[in-house]
């Protein structure tokens, strides 16, 4: 069967896309106890609550949800020196309380985890 340049271009393209989301999922399965990576805040939630993070020198973006046993990531620029991270209680969706601040240097980057429960919570660093 020979394709069109239409149907080969569609084809490509949906080749592609598929090869990016394949790439993004791979990108997001990194395990707990891998280092800590250059420019990257990388916090995991690894108690029994959702997780977040912010970054107050950066305007304060922040990751979105990360759900119990998953990982969530922000890039770091010169200059930032903490993190903080927060948790979501899992009876009260709307409220969030604080987990602890995380310190690193933006060359060294910083991984870690939420853990414990909404009552005993704690931030362990990987590093």
């Amino acid at each position: 069967m020979k394709l069109t340049s239409k149907a080969a271009r569609k084809a490509s393209l949906a080749l592609g896309a598929v090869s990016c989301l394949t790439g993004a999922v791979l990108a997001g399965t990194a395990g707990p106890a891998s280092a800590a990576t250059a420019h990257t805040f990388k916090v995991c939630a690894y108690g029994n609550y959702t997780a977040y993070a912010t970054l107050p020198q950066q305007g304060g973006i922040s990751t979105t949800l990360i759900a119990p046993g998953t990982c969530g990531q922000l890039p770091l620029v010169s200059g930032s020196t903490y993190g903080k991270v927060y948790g979501v209680y899992n009876t009260n969706p709307d409220k969030s309380f604080y987990v602890g601040t995380a310190h690193f240097t933006a060359s060294k980057g910083w991984s870690g985890a939420a853990k414990g429960t909404t009552t005993d919570r704690y931030l362990v660093d990987f590093g």
